[in-house]
């Protein structure tokens, strides 16, 4: 696995390094006439992008396949077939990013390997690779029409996900959908975990959707008659969830894009949803009580222990910080932290989680992937502010989520962030493209240039 993932490392193209013989541009890039697998692949992938968020519906029994993976999966054999895979994924920071998955997973290799648990290796290690290197690479082979299709794609699919989750909590009872629908829909709180299976999932979720949406009205390829409707229903969906941390980064990475926005975004997106919230909390418009308990009172009070299950998840983070002392050089192994934590159960958080089952090596990898991703948004956001802007937010997201949560190989949290990249790389390769061909226009003073001869030289 490890092998192979550094062999990757080779087929880096236009830089200087050698390039792998399959590997070719896009053909809407390069002009050229799209195959069937192309055209598959574009109807394929915003598919797949529409059950991303699905988590708990289509997905096969006891295992961490679902009914988009399975589309992504034809998606890569199709790709294979056709022109390859793009290995530069992340644009120059490429070998950092792969690097860092070489280290992430070597690590945990190594624990596994020490403490003669090997088992589950594999399976986490595909889990991560497929999640975060052949599917960035299908992605980076893609067109940018086929991205934004596939983004556009990705809102309506967490949109009917709620859309379906409120009108059921409205409509019908827990125990009834529990027994037509499932048990993963609304929790026993009553919050809704709609098509994802679980609150802070579908929280999450929810928050990619509105950047994604936000990102397509300010580039104008969602009308205001399509996108507030849309808006309203996925933010109705978050409020359901009741997650304190959906509802703080959903107000950190919206005001981060609209803050490094011109003037003109601000005052036709901002100004009206400020003023229809006020409108709303003026008015004393209806809330779920369970978004009041456990996300209206942290937020009053200003304490953030109110919020959800932050004491218990505490006492982890606790835990693996006293454990990561003996787990520095060989760390516990794949899933090697469940059996040793006197609670039983992997903490929620991602950093001290890889620095006990990698040691230092793994965590240094997730820390070079995550820096990899870093650059690459500031770089993208120099060719094209907005591009650049919605995928440094949306890694903000993803990283603040990274310390609440355990393994994040699921393709619901980490496929998001593969596509906004892609398509912020995509969108500014193609802004960089235009204002390259603009012609150059001279001064009708200036006399024309000289006409070169084979004799002039």
């Amino acid at each position: 696995m490890i092998a192979g993932m550094a062999a990757i490392l080779t087929q880096l193209p236009d830089d200087g390094t050698p390039q792998s013989a399959s590997w070719r541009p896009a053909p809407q890039l390069a002009r050229e006439p799209a195959s069937p697998y192309d055209r598959a692949i574009a109807v394929l992938l915003p598919a797949a992008a529409f059950f991303l968020s699905w988590w708990q519906v289509g997905r096969l029994p006891n295992a961490n396949l679902t009914m988009s993976d399975m589309i992504l999966i034809v998606c890569i054999l199709l790709m294979l077939v056709s022109r390859g895979l793009n290995a530069r994924m992340m644009g120059k920071m490429s070998v950092l990013w792969v690097g860092g998955i070489v280290m992430l997973l070597g690590g945990m290799l190594v624990g596994s390997t020490m403490h003669g648990d090997f088992t589950r290796w594999p399976v986490v290690a595909g889990q991560y690779a497929f999640a975060l290197l052949l599917i960035p690479m299908v992605l980076a082979n893609c067109s940018l029409p086929v991205l934004r299709k596939a983004a556009l794609a990705y809102v309506w699919g967490v949109a009917v996900s709620q859309a379906v989750g409120i009108a059921l909590v409205n409509l019908f009872s827990r125990d009834m959908i529990n027994q037509y629908v499932n048990k993963y829909v609304v929790t026993g709180n009553g919050r809704l975990g709609a098509f994802t299976g679980e609150p802070n999932s579908n929280g999450a979720v929810c928050v990619f959707a509105l950047i994604f949406l936000l990102h397509a009205v300010i580039e104008r390829r969602l009308r205001p008659f399509v996108a507030v409707p849309l808006a309203l229903v996925i933010v109705a969906g978050m409020v359901y969830s009741a997650s304190f941390t959906a509802f703080a980064t959903t107000i950190l990475s919206i005001g981060f894009v609209l803050a490094l926005s011109r003037i003109r975004t601000v005052i036709t997106i901002a100004m009206p949803v400020l003023l229809v919230v006020g409108a709303y909390v003026g008015l004393g418009g209806p809330v779920p009580a369970v978004f009041e308990q456990r996300v209206g009172d942290a937020v009053v009070s200003g304490d953030p222990t109110k919020a959800g299950t932050f004491v218990g998840r505490s006492v982890l983070i606790q835990e693996a910080w006293q454990m990561s002392g003996d787990n520095l050089l060989i760390g516990l192994g794949s899933d090697g932290y469940r059996k040793a934590s006197v609670y039983g159960m992997p903490v929620h958080q991602l950093y001290l989680l890889v620095l006990n089952e990698g040691g230092v090596v793994s965590f240094l990898g997730l820390c070079l992937m995550f820096a990899a991703m870093f650059v690459h948004g500031t770089s993208i956001a120099g060719r094209s502010r907005t591009d650049g802007v919605c995928a440094l937010a949306l890694l903000g997201v993803f990283f603040l989520y990274a310390m609440s949560l355990p393994h994040m190989f699921a393709r619901m949290w980490n496929g998001p962030a593969m596509l906004m990249f892609a398509l912020a790389s995509a969108g500014a390769g193609a802004a960089t493209l235009s204002m390259t061909r603009r012609p150059a226009w001279r001064s009708q003073t200036e006399p024309p240039e000289p006409e070169r001869t084979s004799e002039a030289g």
